[in-house]
């Protein structure tokens, strides 16, 4: 079966082609898809086709989905019409989505479409952990809750590392740690997962490339009035002007390190706050994965920086975790680091979100008698 794997970003397409569930022939086009016509469409289906014959299902890779869908769909139209009104919730990439949706269930009509949503891997979170301390209407009518992403990312992870310590994911204790321009934690027991850092928007959790994370929620309104800036532009600032950037002037780890060991405060400050924050996170989330038998970090920070890593890991050394420096310089994928005597496995492990959309979408056929 030959399956069109679809990850549409705010300004990038990446496409592959999944034939027999192996993931092959893989393009990236820089054009925003909201931006590329049915012309463009039609060339990009024509080169994919050549390279893994007829395409008889097109999965998407959706950023959110909302209380409702809390796993992988096939698309129909009372589907689409559910992905469309989500786009308050993530309007920077549920409206790429829908666009690409629209197009490939109009140009390919005879193919199943399906969609793999990036917050269902949390969707089983106990109430606890989704639930904002906020008056119940905007919780109940409103649905502001946590929500959590990466899920495609975390649920990679946790089943590879199940598989590199030779035991059933779902009797481990697992936090894994996506680190990259975005970032998340997923603490995750029974399979599933129990907690995230990520909530109602991407903006919450961790420090990131570009976005601050979680800060003083009254910051927002005493800029409005201190500044005159809209709530909009004090919004686009902590996405786009804060994190990494907003520390260091850079968003690019490796830069960061290299200027950090070059003396330079500025750089080792982002260090030291990026740092600080992620370990605590991870405490946080072996306290809600009632345990921990093994980190998992993966993400462009999390799988290529053993500097950063190793920043993380010596402030976790109360929780018991030691790491081997060895092992962890020569960042093998899909390798353990811990040192003996550490009180869990530390793994590294090159993530695959299309190899969990395969999945999905395999289930959900079978399922569905296909």
């Amino acid at each position: 079966m030959s399956m069109l794997l679809v990850n549409a970003g705010s300004s990038s397409l990446k496409i592959s082609v999944a034939e027999d569930g192996e993931v092959g022939y893989t393009r990236t086009v820089t054009t925003p898809p909201l931006q590329i016509t049915d012309n463009e469409w039609r060339e990009l289906i024509d080169d994919f086709t050549a390279h893994g014959g007829q395409i008889e299902v097109v999965v998407h890779r959706v950023a959110h989905g909302g209380p409702r869908f809390g796993e992988a769909a096939i698309v129909d139209d009372h589907v689409m019409a559910g992905i469309e009104q989500l786009s308050d919730l993530a309007p920077l990439h549920q409206p790429p989505s829908v666009s690409v949706l629209e197009r490939l269930r109009k140009l390919l009509p005879d193919a199943v479409q399906i969609a793999c949503f990036d917050t269902a891997f949390h969707a089983r979170m106990p109430a606890e952990s989704y639930t904002y301390a906020i008056p119940r209407d905007w919780r109940e009518d409103l649905g502001v809750r946590r929500y959590g992403f990466h899920g495609l990312a975390h649920e990679y992870n946790v089943r590879e590392a199940a598989q590199i310590l030779d035991r059933d994911l779902y009797e481990l204790h697992l936090v894994s740690a996506h680190l990259g321009s975005g970032a998340s934690l997923a603490a995750v027991r029974e399979g599933h997962s129990v907690d995230t850092t990520m909530g109602f928007t991407p903006l919450e959790g961790l420090v990131m490339s570009t976005r601050s994370g979680t800060i003083d929620p009254a910051i927002s309104a005493w800029l409005v009035s201190k500044t005159g800036l809209s709530v909009t532009e004090v919004i686009r600032r902590l996405e786009r002007e804060s994190g990494l950037y907003g520390l260091a002037g850079d968003t690019h780890m490796g830069a960061i390190v290299d200027r950090a060991n070059a003396a330079e405060a500025e750089a080792q400050l982002a260090m030291g706050v990026w740092a600080h924050r992620a370990a605590g996170m991870i405490g946080q989330m072996v306290v809600s994965a009632g345990g921990l038998d093994a980190l998992v970090f993966s993400g462009g920070i999390g799988e290529n920086s053993p500097v950063a890593r190793a920043m993380v890991l010596e402030r976790l050394r109360p929780l018991g975790l030691r790491f081997d420096e060895d092992l962890n310089l020569r960042n093998e994928m899909g390798s353990e680091i811990q040192a003996k005597g550490s009180s869990a496995a530390i793994i590294i492990v090159q993530t695959r979100e299309d190899i969990t959309m395969v999945r999905q979408a395999q289930a959900l056929l079978r399922q569905h008698g296909h």
